[in-house]
């Protein structure tokens, strides 16, 4: 089958693999698509520590059952399905504690398994979501990322009755616009650089969208969420908050990346600070939004690229030249 491979960091190639055969307690899924999201670029620069070399990337996968190992029952050959990328231990403290995002022993597929970006892929039967009939592959490719801002809203105090301030507009921050209405949110305000997706958050229900110098010296948002990664918008929104609020941090910064902090503001202020790490139990919330229609897919997903551009897609997602970006071996 062909595949992606990232042989070290900057090292990416198309290569032939053999097709990979099920397990006990596994399946092999024909991928439809696979999203490229910021992950997949901090592995690529080297800059995200639990990355294994050499590794099919892809961990935002869809596709359809097309073998299974002993002892599955369910998904069933001929299935749609999603992957929840991660791979927990389930023996150490914090899978125990119901913790299993946060494993000491945390494998994931297309981080450190052979993910989605290829003909096909091999997972735990367990990791599967089932999509409904009324969910196309382009809106389930979302079912990951989706899954990942259930969790992190499910981090924070509450979102009801709050004024909201979301930093960044790509996909993440455009789905977290969407799940916070959703949640009942006083209001939604987005920052982010570039006109063109201020102009998405407002269709999807931002109420206010500023760019970086438009904010001025306002600081009375109860809840600031950082979807950007980026260490400069992180230290403006801290200082954003009311007495009382809450930062989130949703957004994967480099691994290296500071900013600074007054533990006395904390203090006085009475502030909350929460970090969200990928998902905890949220995808099948993930899916039953997506089959609502609560989740606008059409204005995020852009139109798929063959498997063969990979490099180009990537280039695409540096370039903040597009919003949710796809690969597809079919396309």
């Amino acid at each position: 089958m062909r595949a992606v491979v990232i042989e070290a960091p900057t090292v990416v190639q198309i290569a032939e693999l053999p097709d990979p055969e099920p397990g006990a307690g596994d399946v092999v899924v024909e991928v439809a698509l696979t999203g490229v999201c910021g992950t997949d670029i901090h592995m690529l620069d080297g800059d995200f520590a639990t990355a294994r070399f050499p590794i099919v990337p892809g961990h935002e996968v869809t596709g359809t059952v097309v073998a299974r190992g002993t002892g599955v029952v369910s998904p069933r050959v001929g299935e749609r399905v999603v992957v929840d990328p991660g791979v927990p231990c389930m023996t150490c403290l914090l899978c125990r504690r119901g913790r299993p995002n946060l494993c000491e022993h945390r494998n994931a597929v297309g981080i450190t398994l052979n993910g989605g970006a290829a003909d096909r892929v091999l997972v735990a039967a367990r990791n599967c979501h089932v999509i409904p009939d009324s969910v196309s592959s382009t809106a389930a490719v979302l079912a990951e990322p989706l899954a990942c801002v259930l969790h992190a809203f499910d981090m924070v105090p509450r979102t009801s009755g709050r004024r909201v301030l979301i930093y960044g507009a790509g996909p993440v921050g455009l789905l977290a616009v969407q799940v916070a209405g959703y949640l009942g949110a006083h209001s939604v305000d987005t920052v982010d650089l570039d006109a063109d997706r201020r102009a998405v958050a407002q269709k999807l229900g931002a109420s206010k969208v500023f760019g970086p110098s438009d904010l001025g010296e306002e600081d009375d948002w109860d809840l600031v969420i950082d979807a950007s990664g980026a260490p400069t918008a992180i230290e403006d929104g801290l200082g954003r908050l009311q007495r009382g609020g809450t930062f989130l941090q949703l957004g994967v910064a480099p691994g290296d990346a500071v900013v600074p902090l007054s533990p006395y503001q904390v203090f006085a202020r009475e502030l909350t600070i929460v970090g969200s790490m990928t998902t905890r139990h949220t995808f099948p919330g993930a899916l039953r939004l997506l089959e609502s229609g609560t989740i606008t897919s059409e204005l995020i997903v852009e139109e798929p690229v063959p498997l063969s551009h990979y490099a180009k897609a990537v280039d695409t997602v540096r370039g903040r030249n597009a919003l949710k970006v796809v690969v597809g071996p079919g396309v």
